[in-house]
């Protein structure tokens, strides 16, 4: 009978997933008045099962993970912290560096606050990106080609990866839909991940640029493990447990 129950609750606990996309651990316990040791073994059990996805803290439906809003529509999410976080990884960038920006709404924002004097050189792959950088003067501007993923403007597949070889970058400067200790850096396009992991290989250095919204969540393709980053740039609203955990992993975070 208790094997029943337990049966019972891990599908209502996989159902509560399934409906909401991504739940804490914490949530589930006061929602089915059970212990959070006893949640953790639920979604391990369902996780085994290739029903779920385990993150720190929870877990999220697979059903989600290849789920990606539009540009668009991301350019409206969180503002104000997108804001800041550009204008911080701007601040990393120096005179005649060679630097790589991916796309995204945030990346967007590394973008607009761009030093308008001093000279680098940018290379990118989101044409929306390549439409404002070619306003810059100063900015030694290549676009990578390849095939057009329109829900994200950017160039990825075999050609992109051609374009990419024999390039080298002072600096990577990346967004994320995800961000879990256990999945790494994820994005929602397994094409799109394989043209970023080329791009990760031929920089020096790499930055994640992502609001804290991004954390404990999974895309459906990896970029790169955690071990992999240099710096997370995002903003306050980071929860502490990923604050200890970074530092624990060695990975530098800074919030704006």
């Amino acid at each position: 009978m208790t094997q029943l129950l337990g049966e019972q609750r891990r599908r209502l606990v996989r159902d509560q997933i399934r409906k909401q996309g991504a739940v804490k651990t914490s949530e589930l316990s006061k929602l089915f008045s059970v212990s959070e040791i006893t949640i953790r073994k639920d979604l391990q059990e369902l996780a085994e099962r290739g029903e779920i996805i385990r993150t720190h803290g929870g877990a999220v439906t697979r059903d989600s993970l290849a789920f990606e809003p539009s540009y668009q529509e991301k350019l409206t999410l969180r503002t104000e912290e997108k804001r800041r976080i550009g204008w911080a990884a701007a601040e990393l960038i120096e005179e005649n560096m060679a630097i790589f920006i991916g796309n995204g709404s945030t990346t967007m924002e590394i973008v607009r606050h761009l030093d308008p004097v001093k000279p680098f050189k940018v290379f990118t792959n989101a044409l929306t990106h390549a439409i404002e950088l070619a306003d810059l003067s100063q900015v030694d501007l290549s676009v990578i080609g390849g095939h057009l993923r329109w829900k994200s403007y950017a160039m990825v597949g075999p050609l992109a990866k051609r374009a990419l070889e024999g390039v080298y970058f002072d600096l990577v400067l990346l967004g994320a839909d995800g961000i879990s200790v256990e999945q790494g850096i994820t994005i929602p396009s397994l094409n799109e991940a394989e043209t970023v992991q080329e791009i990760m290989r031929a920089g020096s250095k790499t930055v994640i640029v992502a609001d804290h919204s991004k954390f404990g969540k999974v895309a459906h393709g990896r970029i790169a493990e955690l071990r992999d980053v240099d710096l997370i740039i995002s903003d306050e609203g980071v929860e502490p447990e990923y604050k200890k955990l970074l530092a624990e992993l060695g990975v530098e975070l800074s919030l704006v």
